[in-house]
């Protein structure tokens, strides 16, 4: 295997795809590090039942042909960073579970986005999944579920998921959205991407010739089930903060329960680099502040894509473009990629009128964390139940950092990428404080599980 580049893109997504291939563009080497097996990320993944049907994108497989067409990237498929340090140096966990150190001048993140769970009584029965898990099982494998599924949360994914199931002849019980229908306002925004909102009315209209119910304004408030597993959902009418209303609750029987309400940017790389961070709902939470060429605080640590905000798989494609021009110019390439560039960054502006109307349809309300109970268990991994952590709260823990040592929330196996965004949220309810007071929870290495013979021979890449 050869050396690592001067220059390291983490994450084989969108964003770092493109970043790779502007880069090899420019005559630049590039490592390019991905966890995963095949290059694309969630959106371009494959091997399921979507090929050519709703949401089926060509350009993932351009991506993957160009990658492993092209001399200049290093393309290293099961490697996964599982540190970086202030002056960028990485600790890499490749495929045969050795942990190396590489050392890059110039270091791309582009590590995606996480779903955000919002728990509700009855969430951590079988047969609860997140939106984003039924997706990946659908497209990875092929896998669907075999009896009545109802799909609930909000945002495009919602009517995409729904789509694809009805495509794949899954029989979708009904589909709960707890935002509003647009507005003429909003739907004015979305035209701004005549593209975009053609695709999502059609996504809508698939599910009306379907007969598959729609019903906006509500939320699940709990699950009901045996041992076998889910058997039906609880659903009530939500307020414009998407809080449960008293009363009026109503039960759909149901096997399979998708529940998702969007992802926020997986901000663990950039927020252990020691990168500086802003709140933004419309961006679906905590992200890394960075500057016009989309460099963070870190000098030479560059993030792009839903990493470093939540915009979408176009919004990526064109970061990873102007990350790469940046780093060319720092690599001394002059301005090989500066055209192509400001190209990308004209379409990025442009798409912010429709960013900011999907944010204000579908972008995650505070209210919806209503729904869990005093009994409702919110770290799964600890067993920390909501009324544990209001406890908390009440008794003067208003940091994550303290309602950790108080609670064990975030403190088990996954330490916290499941429920830290419930964490945050109750944490501000209880508290009587915006959730973007809340700051994020501390990162520390290594970001995974890393068996200790692992690091007996670490060595440098």
């Amino acid at each position: 295997m050869r050396p690592p580049a001067e220059t390291i893109v983490v994450g084989a997504g969108p964003a770092g795809a493109a970043a790779a291939l502007a880069l090899a563009e420019a005559d630049l080497a590039v490592t390019l590090l991905d966890d995963n097996t095949r290059a694309g990320g969630q959106v371009f993944r494959t091997g399921g039942r979507t090929r050519r049907g709703p949401g089926w994108d060509p350009r993932g497989a351009e991506l993957r042909a160009r990658i492993a067409a092209s001399p200049a990237i290093d393309h290293r498929p099961d490697h996964e960073v599982v540190a970086i340090h202030a002056d960028r140096s990485l600790w890499v966990r490749d495929a045969d579970g050795r942990v190396v150190r590489m050392a890059p001048r110039m270091l791309l993140a582009a590590p995606g986005a996480v779903e955000i769970a919002v728990p509700v009584p009855g969430w951590q029965r079988p047969g609860v999944f997140g939106l984003g898990g039924l997706q990946l099982l659908l497209k990875g494998a092929g896998t669907v579920p075999t009896g009545p599924v109802v799909l609930a949360g909000a945002g495009p994914l919602l009517y995409l998921l729904a789509a694809q199931f009805r495509a794949a002849r899954v029989p979708v019980a009904a589909v709960i959205d707890a935002a509003a229908r647009p507005g003429f306002s909003t739907l004015l925004g979305l035209a701004a991407q005549p593209s975009l909102l053609a695709a999502g009315i059609g996504h809508r209209w698939r599910l009306l010739w379907g007969g598959i119910p729609v019903l906006r304004r509500h939320a699940v408030t709990a699950v009901d089930g045996d041992r076998s597993g889910v058997t039906a959902v609880e659903v009530a009418r939500v307020d414009e903060n998407w809080r449960p209303l008293p009363g009026g609750r109503r039960r759909i029987a149901a096997r399979t329960l998708g529940l998702g309400f969007g992802v926020r940017p997986n901000i663990e790389l950039t927020r252990l680099a020691g990168a500086e961070h802003g709140w933004d709902t419309g961006l679906g939470g905590w992200f890394p502040k960075r500057t016009d060429a989309l460099e963070t605080t870190v000098p030479g640590l560059f993030a792009a894509g839903d990493g470093a905000g939540v915009l979408g798989v176009d919004n990526a494609l064109d970061e990873g473009i102007i990350a790469a021009a940046a780093i060319a110019r720092r690599l001394d390439r002059g301005g090989i990629l500066d055209w192509r560039a400001a190209a990308a960054a004209g379409r990025r502006q442009r798409r912010r009128v429709f960013r900011e109307a999907l944010a204000d349809w579908s972008a995650l309300r505070p209210g919806i964390f209503a729904a869990a109970d005093a009994e409702t268990v919110v770290c799964r991994c600890e067993d920390v139940t909501a009324g544990e952590i209001a406890e908390a709260v009440r008794l003067g823990y208003r940091a994550p950092g303290p309602l950790k040592m108080a609670t064990r929330a975030g403190m088990g196996l996954c330490q916290g990428r499941v429920c830290a965004t419930a964490v945050q949220h109750l944490l501000a309810e209880a508290a009587g404080i915006d959730p973007g007071a809340v700051p994020p929870p501390s990162v520390r290495a290594p970001l995974r599980p890393v068996p200790l013979d692992g690091f007996t021979e670490m060595a440098a890449d």
